[in-house]
């Protein structure tokens, strides 16, 4: 049974919570179906603030995916303004029994608000931390200028460095792939281009799940 190992500075009631992710993910009896089940975790970037439901970076990345010839289905589990502290909390009530793998993009929310990338990390590390643990595969996504490929390497995780590659210039999001909120939020032709650029890394994690690979 996989077991987890939760830093000592997380709270008590976030370890007892991850425990138990850990626990019921081990004891759930493997799905007939061959589907691949994969979750987006992650904040307003992955909910898709103020866009339609399909056309989401989850939802056109499912899309992609399918028209490629893979049996995948993946699950938004985006909470729009959520910081990594705040994921750690809902953790096992975000990720569903019989996911077999979870694309992991958080952060943008501690760093705009001044969190350390030391914190950022830290909190990195417990939640791919404890989905390893629990026998999933996981794909980290970073944005710049941070690099947390440390955290990555460590849980024997995929990683993609950039999130916004491919929507950005000189640091700043290029106004066509924009919503008109101040929240600066990417259009479905945003989510298009990151989808394009992001699927070969997620038909990497693909391969692992079906490959048994750790």
């Amino acid at each position: 049974m996989p077991t987890l190992s939760i830093p000592a500075t997380v709270r008590p009631a976030r370890r007892a919570g991850l425990v138990a992710l850990a626990l019921a993910l081990a004891l759930v009896t493997p799905a007939i179906a061959e589907t691949v089940q994969i979750v987006a975790l992650g904040d307003s970037n992955t909910y898709g603030f103020g866009i339609d439901r399909d056309k989401t970076y989850p939802a056109q990345l499912e899309a992609v995916l399918r028209n490629r010839g893979h049996d995948v289905a993946i699950v938004n589990a985006g909470v729009n303004g959520d910081m990594t502290f705040e994921t750690i909390a809902r953790l096992e009530q975000s990720i569903p029994a019989g996911t077999d793998g979870v694309i992991v993009f958080l952060g943008r929310n501690d760093w705009r608000k001044g969190v350390s990338a030391v914190t950022i990390s830290r909190n990195l590390d417990v939640i791919v931390g404890a989905l390893r643990g629990a026998g999933m595969d996981v794909l980290l996504v970073g944005f710049a200028p941070n690099d947390f490929s440390a955290v990555a390497e460590k849980h024997g995780a995929l990683y993609y460095e950039n999130f916004f590659d491919g929507v950005t210039r000189f640091g700043r999001k290029m106004r066509r792939y924009k919503l008109g909120d101040l929240g600066g939020h990417l259009n479905p032709d945003g989510y298009a281009v990151i989808v394009e650029r992001l699927t070969p890394t997620v038909e990497a994690l693909l391969d692992r799940i079906n490959s048994g690979a750790e």
